[in-house]
């Protein structure tokens, strides 16, 4: 693939990226919700997906927040019906965090317009296609991780 190729998949996946923060705002602001509020709810649903309950220090570091501004942001998503604070049988110090069903109910409907509409554009792609573009995010994912991590560790340049 030429450099010039490359360098334009580049600015289509900025774009895209671009485009999908666009949508997650305007959603968040219908629900009355924060940008971030909707990354923490992400990030919990990934935890569920792996059976496990993240503790607030987890979405802390996952979303770079400070121990109160995530204590805040979990007032407001409790506020709403979105989590609940589960503090754990043998140690009543460890508290998870859980999604309540109207979180569920509420990400279904802030998505579906989002999902329907790419799966219709994925129609168009025979299978082998999506499996490439799907190995392709996947790998897109890891090395934007990569990336975040890089620049982290470097010194701030002020």
């Amino acid at each position: 693939m030429e450099n010039a190729a490359r360098s334009g998949l580049v600015l289509q996946l900025q774009e895209f990226t671009q485009a999908t923060e666009r949508y997650v705002e305007s959603t968040s602001r219908h629900y009355g919700t924060h940008r971030t509020d909707m990354h923490a709810l992400g990030v919990i649903m990934q935890y569920q997906r792996r059976g496990q309950l993240p503790a607030p220090r987890d979405l802390s570091r996952e979303l770079k927040l400070s121990s109160p501004a995530t204590t805040a942001m979990l007032d407001r998503l409790e506020r709403l019906g979105y989590v609940l604070r589960q503090r754990s049988d043998s140690d009543r110090r460890i508290v998870r965090i859980a999604l309540t069903p109207l979180a569920r109910e509420h990400g279904q409907l802030m998505f579906r317009p989002l999902a329907e509409s790419i799966g219709e554009i994925l129609q168009e792609y025979s299978a082998e296609q999506v499996a490439l573009i799907s190995g392709f995010i996947t790998e897109a994912t890891a090395a934007t991780e990569r990336a975040a991590k890089h620049a982290a560790s470097q010194p701030d340049q002020q």
